[in-house]
């Protein structure tokens, strides 16, 4: 059923991102009716309804919209990234061309550095721990702040589907990296928004956007509704025309 509503909730600290809280869409026979009565068409060939915000009263003044936080936005094309424990050359390495391409490779950004991190760095700070991976905040709040992003390149005791070969192992890592560093870059989790449809059932996470400028994306690496894990780290549509937007 498709809902008109308003998210409102408690800004949390972090970003958790697990594929256990990405389930798959679930999906109705019926025909889906909003708050206000209205109906919605069911598209038959994609087995869900469509979703037409310019249907739903107060909506329409949202609609071509994606989701950033523009406050928490960098004032830099160059954004330092360094690693705070990992010896791991190889992950680690898997991390960086993951980024570089796909946010960089689709934008001015370029991510620079790549190193150690020194006591006083500055920019993105990643800590490699077997924990949910997750960032302190969106864009600039986490610049030099210290485990300011947290990976995970084990999966011994979060995520151990991660672990039932080396080539799906991998794939966790790139495809979370790709993820988290949408959030590096002020990107808000896609099931934030307020335009988010009701066969979207994952509650929000994190803070919120307040920026929005491309469609609601179901395939977008900030989707948990998106029944492809991370979108396989490959960056939708909308989430390439949102990084043009907001970093020509």
């Amino acid at each position: 059923m498709f809902e008109q509503r308003l998210v409102l909730f408690a800004t949390l600290p972090l970003f958790a991102c697990s594929p256990a809280n990405q389930e798959n869409l679930q999906t109705s026979n019926a025909v889906a009716v909003n708050e206000s009565g209205e109906t919605a068409v069911q598209d038959e060939a994609a087995g869900l309804p469509s979703y037409n915000p310019e249907n739903i009263p107060g909506m329409a003044r949202i609609k071509n919209k994606s989701y950033v936080l523009k406050s928490a936005l960098w004032n830099t094309l160059n954004i330092p990234v360094c690693w705070e424990n990992s010896s791991n050359i190889d992950d680690r390495s898997r991390v960086k061309d993951a980024v570089t391409a796909s946010w960089q490779a689709n934008s001015k950004v370029k991510f620079f550095g790549w190193g150690n991190c020194a006591p006083n760095a500055q920019g993105i700070r990643i800590s490699v721990a077997d924990t949910g991976p997750h960032t302190k905040g969106l864009g600039t709040q986490i610049d030099g702040i210290q485990n300011g992003m947290v990976l995970n390149f084990t999966f011994k005791n979060w995520s151990q589907p991660c672990t039932e070969s080396e080539e799906i192992r991998r794939s966790c890592v790139k495809s979370i990296a790709v993820h988290e560093f949408g959030h590096a870059l002020g990107f808000a989790h896609e099931q934030n928004r307020p335009d988010t449809p009701g066969e979207c059932t994952k509650k929000p996470q994190g803070t919120s956007g307040d920026l929005m400028l491309t469609p609601w994306d179901p395939s977008s690496v900030m989707n948990y509704c998106n029944p492809v894990y991370n979108n396989d780290g490959k960056l939708s549509k909308s989430d390439v025309d949102t990084m043009k937007e907001i970093y020509p």
